[in-house]
């Protein structure tokens, strides 16, 4: 089965990777602390509207992401991987 998303994308090759950065004193790899932010600006962009930033692009989140679509589409499609990658607990 096809995935929704690249499985060559920026994300996966950072998160392949291991880059870590310092989160309350414990490492964290980069791509897991993206993908965690990345839930909850996408899913306001989404769902309000609402950006989180002046400069923050849906181009740029799905080029790294490798993924496509508008709406709640792009929305689904980047849950499947955040379920992929996180696990299916929530």
């Amino acid at each position: 089965m096809k995935k929704p998303y690249d499985t060559d994308s920026p994300f996966i090759q950072e998160l392949q990777s291991g880059t870590t950065l310092n989160v309350n004193g414990s490492p964290m790899p980069t791509a897991i602390w993206n993908i965690i932010i990345s839930r909850r600006d996408i899913s306001n962009y989404v769902r309000l509207g609402m950006k989180p930033h002046r400069h923050w692009r849906v181009t740029d989140f799905k080029n790294y992401f490798g993924i496509k679509g508008t709406g709640q589409n792009l929305l689904d499609r980047f849950l499947v991987l955040y379920a992929d990658v996180m696990g299916d607990d929530e």
